[in-house]
């Protein structure tokens, strides 16, 4: 039997399936051609498919919650962590600022809806919640 004309995509599958096939224990199959097993097909991981109207979007850069957490802890003013927060806008979007704020521990609030919000809780939780306790020890207290 042959394949009819312009049947590219067709001989690459059946190709593709002859290794998938190829790579199986005789276990597996003896279990395929049992009904015990099935091939099933998925989509790879990030692949493009030919058919989605759906925009793409631009990989986002990867973010490592522990460095940027202490990285935040070790920034002295709220000014230095606003500026750290703003510095990486596009890295921090609102679920890792969620994250971000989490980690941050419990005087960093996370009931911000936007980025600002969440920003300003974070700004408040760590480097202002350490300057007001500093100031409210520094003065009277002494």
């Amino acid at each position: 039997m042959t394949a009819p004309t312009g049947s590219a995509p067709l001989t690459a599958a059946l190709q593709q399936a002859a290794a998938v096939l190829q790579a199986l224990t005789p276990q597996q199959l003896d279990d395929l051609a049992a009904g015990r097993g099935q091939l099933v097909f998925r989509p790879a991981p990030h692949a493009a498919s030919t058919r989605s109207t759906a925009p793409t979007r631009r990989p986002r850069a990867e973010v490592d919650i522990t460095a940027d957490v202490a990285e935040i802890n070790r920034l002295g003013t709220p000014g230095e962590v606003d500026d750290y927060l703003h510095q990486h806008d596009a890295r921090f979007t609102v679920p890792v600022l969620r994250q971000i704020a989490r980690a941050l521990g419990p005087t960093v609030t996370t009931t911000g809806r936007t980025k600002a919000e969440i920003r300003r809780d974070i700004v408040a939780g760590t480097a202002g919640f350490r300057t007001r306790s500093a100031a409210m020890s520094g003065g009277a207290w002494s």
